[in-house]
């Protein structure tokens, strides 16, 4: 335990840290008291982390696999309490639930609010919501490299892992090494979108938000109309690149950067999303041109944007209504799916489901040759019956706990139907597909009308998606077993 609290205290400081900049927003928008409000929650929080790093220094050791999980599950569990404490502290009349599912829903990407307009918050907390969800999604592709995919969890690519894995050191210093290989790269990403933003005719402070947002596929948008509203067509094509870097291998993309021919072209489960989007968008395309009758430019963009941002689990909407151009089995089908495995995108990725499509014709072909012998690949990962057992054990996991959630939601109230939007909205970590317009002629509850039973179980719902259920399974037998 003692390993795990100390490795957790870097992640706190630097969580902690990063709420100095909406402090210097604050104050430098004259935005009152709130710039005293964030440099209090930095100061009390970076007092804390100290605290536990100098109590425990000397201790430190390697993580077990069962520590690694539970170091994932105290960071999507206990980092939300320092931005329910912030959002607690910055929004006038922000209860305490509603803050915590507030700040895990931005934590892990999700995208579902229950604040006001961000037209009538201060500029200052709109900021913060914005770099929530982009310190999630960075957060989210350290706990799969650190965490998860050593283990193999759920038949996690491990072989892909290894690219950057850095075995026999120190916890600290491992840390600090995966931070170098995985974050420049996300770093870069936004840099380069809100660069491109801010050409365009969105202000600089829109342009960041929607930078953070769309690399990390979270879906916040600092405007309460749609994106076709006030995005250029030009950013709308940016934040379409964007929301594909976000939802595709971040290890295939460090090897494309460092033109890895062999291991780039083994790859091809970031490929297949990107082909995904583009089919799937041209598809949508043609469908708004029928309806809407507009130029077959527009309609292509709108089609691309929409496919890609339903694909990636972000859940931005380019003009009202936009998801309901496909049918509601359609949607849940591709956010049970998502996209990239090692990704910020929710969902059951993709690789998993052509390992257990590729095992399926496996087994055809069985039945035409019974004694022949083919190896199964698939983009250069070989599938064996072990990595078989734990990607069918993850999806029968992923299955069942998003068919747990609905039917909790439903016992809330909540009509079947939205229930299981919602669940699975909030498993995939795809949020606003919920609060789209079928919620409103559907008369489904927003988010905030919803009560403390069905938004805490919605947050529940939202870390299982972050930490893979099949880990937090594996971690509660471990737990029992110890007990």
């Amino acid at each position: 335990m003692i390993p795990v609290v100390y490795v957790f205290a870097y992640f706190l400081a630097a969580y902690a840290i990063a709420l100095v900049l909406p402090a210097v927003v604050a104050i430098g928008l004259g935005e009152g008291t709130l710039g005293l409000d964030f440099l209090i929650s930095a100061g009390l929080w970076i007092f804390v982390a100290g605290a536990m790093m100098l109590s425990l220094r000397g201790r430190e050791r390697r993580l077990r696999p069962s520590q690694r999980y539970l170091l994932a599950l105290m960071l999507w569990l206990l980092l939300p309490l320092v931005g329910a404490l912030t959002l607690a502290m910055t929004v006038d009349g922000l209860g305490a639930v509603d803050a915590y599912f507030e700040a895990v829903s931005g934590l892990t990407t999700t995208g579902a609010t229950v604040l006001p307009p961000p037209e009538e918050l201060p500029r200052s907390v709109v900021l913060w919501l914005a770099m929530t969800q982009w310190i999630g999604g960075g957060l989210t592709l350290l706990v799969v490299v650190l965490a998860l995919a050593p283990s193999g969890v759920g038949g996690l690519p491990e072989t892909h892992s290894r690219m950057i894995e850095h075995g026999g050191l120190p916890e600290r210093r491992r840390l600090v090494l995966l931070v170098r290989d995985v974050f420049p790269i996300y770093l870069g990403a936004t840099a380069v979108t809100f660069l491109l933003l801010a050409a365009t005719e969105l202000e600089a402070f829109e342009a960041l938000c929607l930078a953070f947002s769309a690399v990390s596929t979270g879906g916040f948008s600092p405007r309460s109309v749609t994106i076709g509203e006030y995005v250029p067509t030009f950013g709308i094509v940016v934040l379409v690149v964007a929301m594909l870097y976000g939802a595709t291998n971040v290890l295939w993309q460090r090897n494309l950067f460092q033109l890895r021919r062999s291991r780039r072209m083994s790859d091809r489960e970031s490929l297949w999303t990107i082909g995904l989007c583009l089919g799937l968008g041209l598809i949508a395309g043609f469908a708004f041109f029928q309806a809407a009758g507009q130029g077959v430019g527009i309609a292509i963009r709108d089609g691309m944007f929409t496919a890609t941002s339903l694909i990636t689990t972000s859940g931005f909407e380019i003009r009202h209504a936009s998801f309901e151009i496909f049918s509601i089995p359609l949607v849940v089908i591709l956010l049970a799916i998502g996209a990239a495995s090692f990704s910020t995108a929710g969902g059951i990725k993709l690789f998993r489901i052509g390992a257990m499509v590729v095992q399926g014709g496996r087994e055809l072909n069985r039945l035409v040759y019974p004694h022949g012998i083919r190896p199964s690949r698939l983009g250069g990962q070989p599938y064996d019956i072990q990595v078989m057992k734990a990607i069918w054990t993850a999806f029968l996991a992923f299955v069942f706990a998003t068919v747990a959630l609905s039917l909790l939601l439903a016992s809330e109230g909540i009509p079947y139907e939205g229930a299981v939007i919602a669940a699975l909205s909030a498993v995939s970590n795809a949020g606003p597909i919920y609060a789209s317009d079928w919620a409103i002629s559907n008369d489904w509850p927003s988010y905030a009308e919803m009560d403390t039973g069905a938004l805490l179980a919605l947050c529940l719902g939202m870390i299982l998606g972050r930490l893979e259920v099949v880990a937090a399974l594996g971690l509660l037998v471990y737990m029992v077993r110890r007990g």
